[in-house]
């Protein structure tokens, strides 16, 4: 039997390993660009996610070897819309219409 249960509610059991493995969601939980970058999910609650990614210089570096902007932004967006996916009614659906980075040097230790 198929179980079909709120993003919020999925989250938080995927989080705890409770997931049943025939659950679903409205939403689509891992997410390509989530599995592609190898970030994930590890923390969320109503209006709030939290995502972590072990940067590789392989995967996600830029030339100078730390880690990309554009992939700083996607981690970012990820939250984002995770945060928001858990505070929204079945059937609704959004989508990052602006979203902007500015640095003036690199975040962190290199890759």
């Amino acid at each position: 039997m198929n179980s079909k249960l709120s993003t919020l509610a999925f989250l938080r059991q995927q989080l705890d390993g409770s997931l049943p493995a025939d659950a679903t969601t409205e939403m689509r939980y891992s997410t390509a660009i989530s599995k592609l970058l190898e970030f994930r999910i590890t923390g969320g609650d109503v209006g709030y996610a939290q995502v972590e990614l072990d940067a590789d210089a392989a995967i996600h570096g830029n030339p100078q070897g730390t880690v990309h902007g554009g992939m700083l932004c996607e981690l970012a967006d990820a939250a984002i819309g995770t945060a928001h996916s858990t505070a929204i009614a079945e059937g609704e659906t959004f989508a990052s219409i602006d979203l902007r980075s500015a640095s003036s040097g690199p975040c962190g230790d290199p890759c």
